[in-house]
């Protein structure tokens, strides 16, 4: 689970909750005050992206303001992934 960030990886809000150390009180406001990613749903179950999720959370523990978009959120992931060339 979460190998690939560049493919969404469904995952319903209890369980990001636990993967996340959070609780789920804490993440069910997310989908609407961030937009997170919304993956499916599975009879009353709704999946989400757990990159985005995670992402919101990253950004959230640095103290940055949330990107509006999930779109935002996955470049400012892949730009934080990216090698930075070494101070002169």
């Amino acid at each position: 689970m979460h190998a690939d960030e560049e493919r969404p990886d469904p995952i319903p809000l209890q369980k990001a909750a636990e993967e996340l150390s959070r609780e789920w009180s804490t993440l069910r406001d997310w989908p609407a005050r961030y937009k997170a990613r919304k993956v499916g749903k599975v009879g009353r179950v709704v999946f989400y992206d757990f990159w985005d999720l995670s992402t919101i959370d990253a950004m959230k523990n640095l103290g940055l303001r949330i990107l509006p978009t999930p779109e935002e959120r996955d470049e400012w992931r892949r730009a934080r992934k990216t090698p930075r060339a070494a101070a002169a």
